[in-house]
Parts: structure tokens; sequence; C-alpha cells
């Protein structure tokens, strides 16, 4: 039997429907079992008790709610919402303050690079397999299936990955390195307990600048996913920023370390999730410190024809 709050959520959805545009599929529950020290299973079915991959003090970067938000008439900016789908312009939280905990540090051991494919046929065509893990899509319509299954390999302190891509993260880490860019891993994989804190601190904060629970639903999810929904729940997901530039706004993609995820992460496998112009197919806004992993031969596919994940499972444009 589902819990209380499975169909409370589905109501409200339903209600947003009728009353805007669009939806949101509110989905699962998250739980962590330890697998060893260093590896940790997780399954989607039921309700997440608290562990250490919880406790990622960067993720609070997030409780602070998008800038436009604070700084635009409310009612303006949901007209504008209203209007265009998203707002091209809004950017997401400030961090106040970073743990040391939760940064990739020096501390760790580098891993051997793995050979490129430099013989790839320039023309070769890849054929995309929507089953395939590596495209998984996870968005507001398309919720983590609740017999989601993942296996956690560490990466840092208290990061946690899907342990089939931590060798391509220190790979894309040590290479940044080596051209003297500093790279920063604030958040990575996060269960649904943690991931419905941080939605319910943005919807809170909204409702307390005047907006009712529905206009907080629909803005919030913009920059916060709705639990459930959150490729953070795959453990395919980073949130990376940089030493010098630590907020979580447009201004990161123009730091020397954002210009340089957008031209190289695709040789290791990630992608720019949300890009600048996609907020309307995506439903949340432009992100350039938030990357996925794909796998390199669909990483470097997407990112040459300039698409984003929705796109490209339909075949491209």
């Amino acid at each position: 039997m589902r819990p209380l709050t499975y169909y409370i959520d589905r109501l409200i959805t339903f209600a947003y429907v009728a009353s805007l545009i669009g939806g949101v599929i509110v989905c699962t529950t998250v739980s962590t079992n330890a697998a060893d020290s260093n590896k940790k299973y997780v399954n989607i079915r039921s309700v997440a008790s608290a562990s250490d991959i919880d406790h990622m003090s960067a993720d609070d970067f997030l409780l602070d709610t998008e800038k436009a938000a604070d700084r635009e008439d409310l009612k303006e900016y949901l007209n504008k919402l209203k209007k265009n789908g998203v707002n091209d312009n809004a950017d997401d939280a400030d961090p106040d303050a970073l743990d040391d905990e939760a940064l990739w540090g020096d501390d760790e051991s580098s891993k051997d690079d793995e050979p490129d494919d430099t013989d790839k046929d320039p023309t070769e065509v890849i054929e995309i397999d929507p089953d395939d893990w590596h495209l998984m899509l996870v968005n507001k319509q398309n919720p983590v299936p609740e017999d989601f299954e993942v296996n956690l390999a560490k990466i840092n302190g208290s990061m946690y990955a899907d342990e089939r891509i931590i060798e391509d993260i220190y790979r894309m880490m040590d290479a940044a390195a080596d051209d003297g860019i500093d790279l920063m891993i604030c958040s990575a994989y996060r269960s649904y307990d943690r991931q419905r804190v941080l939605f319910n601190n943005k919807i809170n904060k909204l409702m307390g600048q005047g907006m009712t629970y529905l206009e907080s639903y629909k803005v919030g999810s913009m920059s916060v996913t709705v639990p459930g929904t959150s490729e953070h729940h795959l453990g395919l997901a980073l949130d990376i920023l940089t030493g010098s530039y630590t907020e979580m706004d447009d201004g990161f993609g123009e730091t020397e370390a954002g210009k340089w995820l957008a031209a190289n992460s695709a040789d290791y496998g990630f992608i720019l999730r949300y890009p600048q112009g996609k907020e309307d197919i995506t439903g949340i806004i432009y992100e350039p410190w938030h990357f996925r992993y794909v796998g390199e031969k669909y990483a470097k596919d997407i990112t040459e024809r300039g698409v984003c994940l929705e796109e490209y499972l339909k075949g491209g444009l």
C-alpha cells in the first residue's frame, strides 16, 4: 500500500494540471543499505533512512531559492513563467558556505587515464537505444521507476555515485587539474528524503514571499526537482563548481571552469544536462553546473548535435 503522502501529491498534481499548464508526476521513495565501507546498494521502493550519503552539506546551496524569485516581482515572474513555460534568465541559489568533506579533495588517489578511441569513424551513425542505462530519462514526466536499483561507490568524503561512472569522474577531474582548472563536486547521489527536504524548503520560502502553494510548486520545481524526479537519485548526476566561484547561477558558465566543462566533459561521458535555450523542453532553468553521465559515445553525439537529452531520445533535431 502506498503512503498517504503519495495520494496527496497526486491530488495536488491533478489540481495543478487543471489550473495551469503541464504537470508533475510525483512518485517513489528511496532507501539505502550498506554493501561495504565504500559501496552502497540503493533500492527506490521504500522510504529512505538517514545515512552518511544523505549528509552532503553542499546541497544546502539549494535552500536559499533562486535569485530571480528574490529580485523580481513575484507576480511578474509567475506571469512570465505561464507565458513562456520558463524564465530564461532565472538563477539558482547562492551558497553560504562549503563543507570540506563535500569537496573534491587532493587526498583522493589519481586514477590511470583510459585510452581514447582515436580511430573512430567520424561518419559513424550512433544507434540510440532508449533502454540503455546510460540514457535513462528522468524528469517531471518520467519519474524514477519504483523498482530502480543502483550500486553506489564513494567519490570522496560523503559523495557517492553509480559505481560504473567513478573511473570517468576521476579521469575528468584529473584532466581538468592538468589543464589548471579547479573543479569541485558539490553534489552527487541524493536520496529521496534529502530531495524532499530541499524541495519543501523551496516551497516554504516561496510561499513566505506571497505565492500560493500551487504557484510555489510550479516555480520551485524549475530549480529544485520534485522528489522522485531528480537525476541525482540515479547516481549519474553531478553538480560541479570551482573554488573561485561557488554560486549556482548563470555566471558559473562564464568561468574558466564552466567553459572547460562545457568543452571537455563529453570526452569523459558527461553532458550539460540543462542547456540554455532548452528550458521549455527540460522544464528546468539553465544550470551550467549540472552534468549528467551518459557515456562517452552518447555524450559526444549529444554535444555535437546541440540537443538536450529529451530531444536526443526523440531522434534529435
